[in-house]
C-alpha cells in the first residue's frame, strides 16, 4: 500500500494482483475550478462589451423602424401593396392628406430606399401613416 500526499486529495493505492472477486473501484478526483489568465479575461470581457452592445444596437434599430423618419407624434408606418395606377403622389395623398405630399414622397423613398418616382403595381412599401 503507498499513500500519496499532494496538493490533490489523499488517494491510497494498493499494489496488489486482483483476484477474480474483487472489483475495481475508481475514485473522482475533484477537479478544480477553471482559472482564467488576465488576457483570458480580457477577452471574455471584450467579447461579453461587444454581445450587449449589438443587442443594444439591434433593439434600440427595431423601435425605431415602427416610427417614421420625420420623428413628429403620431405618425407611424405601414406596408401598402400598390394597385394598378397608383403613383407615390397618390400614396402621399391617401395615407397622410394633412402633410406636405412632397414632403410624405421623399420620406416613402427613403423609407424603402426608392431611388426614383416610379413605382409598380404589387410593389410592397412602407407608407407614413398620420
Amino acid at each position: 500500500m503507498v499513500t500519496m500526499a499532494t496538493k490533490d486529495p489523499i488517494v491510497t493505492m494498493n499494489h496488489r494482483r486482483m483476484t477474480g472477486g474483487e472489483r475495481r473501484i475508481r475514485t473522482d478526483v475533484a477537479v478544480p475550478p477553471a482559472r482564467l489568465t488576465p488576457r483570458g479575461r480580457i477577452v471574455v470581457t471584450g467579447v461579453s462589451a461587444l454581445l450587449i452592445g449589438a443587442l443594444s444596437a439591434g433593439l434600440a434599430t427595431a423601435a425605431q423602424a415602427t416610427r417614421a423618419g420625420s420623428g413628429s407624434p403620431g405618425s407611424y408606418v405601414t406596408k401598402v401593396t400598390v394597385l394598378p395606377g397608383q403613383s407615390l403622389w397618390s400614396l402621399g395623398e391617401a395615407y397622410d392628406p394633412n402633410a406636405d405630399t412632397r414632403l410624405i414622397i421623399q420620406e416613402i423613398q427613403q423609407l424603402n430606399s426608392l431611388s426614383g418616382d416610379r413605382v409598380q403595381a404589387g410593389e410592397v412599401l412602407w407608407v407614413p401613416r398620420e
